[in-house]
């Protein structure tokens, strides 16, 4: 489809040669590690989001509020992985675009940038969600997560990203495609479009979830002290529930379903050493949450947005991804739900998972 050219001079590391000249801030040696990185990420993005996706598809248990937003952060890691081959390409190539076409590029670029601002804003809606459940009362959880809104809040984290990056190249500010300096399918560097990515996808979420989830801290510590005074049970207007053990109480995406799962009463009659070991539990899960958006995603942001840094950029973008490949095992590897279902999955024992969904039933009848 592609024409290439040459490739022992596309690839000179087949035949142990090295540009002397490129224009690259890398050299070829190290943009085959990253190569190498950008491949092995592909796999595990691909491997992590399948599995969050189509644990969902197979069972009803877990079609949850909460487990959309885990969905569609899987879709956007999912669509995100879907560049890292080109970015190989892109780093293995000498002095340019090793393919004739540089539209591969230039969808990649968009894939990525795309798809890891979709990511982060997920990350931000999930964050309110997590507030909403735990602070507020289940009307106002029902009346704010409906089919329709919950809807137009997924919408909206990938609209805020595909008008971000869009907008700047139709207004002649930095366009998408191979950069040579970096020697990846990006925003070919520009300091205004740089500022308009930095700004537009960083911050906001950034405030969103460390405002929310200092919130729910602070509301959980608060209400566990209040009890401890007390050494009474919790009150019924309490929705405080141990966010990470028991997601959002199973409520459905229909806001008429019942919730299952703990309920308050069975919470509150917990012995005070039971209920640190949980508010220890939510405050590690917190803390790791927080910890790991700061530490892998701030250095790409900042790099785009210091000047002289894009030596830097790629390697803080590897790292940055390391973010969308762990996200999954973040919001799902201590969820009572996916913890059954994915060995189930990998086994291939499809007929003991579960609430099976209409797809499922179907798929194991034609099996019999």
């Amino acid at each position: 489809m592609f024409e290439m050219a040459n490739i022992s001079t596309v690839f000179p590391i087949l035949n142990g040669s090295v540009e002397p000249t490129s224009p690259s801030e890398y050299h070829y040696k190290a943009r085959v590690v990253l190569a190498v990185f950008w491949i092995l990420f592909t796999v595990f993005g691909f491997t992590g989001s399948s599995l969050v996706i189509w644990s969902v598809v197979l069972s009803k248990k877990l079609r949850t509020v909460t487990n959309a937003f885990v969905v569609n952060l899987s879709v956007a890691d999912f669509w995100t992985a879907m560049s890292y081959p080109w970015m190989a390409v892109a780093g293995l190539g000498v002095h340019q675009w090793p393919l004739e076409s540089e539209i591969p590029c230039r969808i990649a670029a968009l894939q990525f940038n795309t798809g890891f601002g979709a990511s982060l804003y997920i990350l931000a809606a999930i964050a309110v969600n997590r507030w909403v459940v735990v602070t507020q009362s289940i009307d106002t959880y029902r009346w704010l997560y409906t089919p329709k809104k919950l809807a137009a809040m997924i919408a909206a984290t990938w609209i805020i990203p595909c008008l971000l990056v869009s907008l700047p190249p139709a207004f002649q500010a930095g366009k998408l495609g191979f950069d040579e300096r970096t020697h990846t399918c990006s925003d070919v560097s520009n300091a205004t479009y740089n500022l308009v990515m930095t700004l537009g996808l960083y911050p906001i979420p950034m405030v969103i979830i460390i405002s929310s989830y200092t919130a729910l801290y602070v509301h959980i510590r608060r209400h566990f002290k209040q009890q401890k005074r007390r050494h009474a049970p919790m009150g019924k207007s309490s929705t405080i529930v141990d966010v990470e053990l028991t997601s959002d109480k199973s409520f459905s995406a229909d806001p008429t379903g019942a919730s299952s799962g703990p309920t308050i009463d069975s919470m509150s009659a917990k012995s005070l050493k039971a209920i640190k070991r949980q508010q220890m539990a939510i405050t590690k899960n917190l803390f790791l949450i927080c910890l790991a958006f700061t530490v892998l995603v701030s250095p790409y942001f900042m790099s785009l947005a210091a000047p002289g840094s894009a030596g830097f950029t790629v390697y803080a973008a590897i790292i940055a991804t390391v973010n969308s490949c762990v996200s999954p095992i973040i919001y799902t590897v201590n969820h009572p739900h996916f913890k059954v279902i994915f060995p189930l999955m990998l086994t291939c024992r499809y007929a003991e998972i579960p609430e099976p969904s209409d797809f499922l039933k179907y798929f194991l009848s034609r099996k019999k």
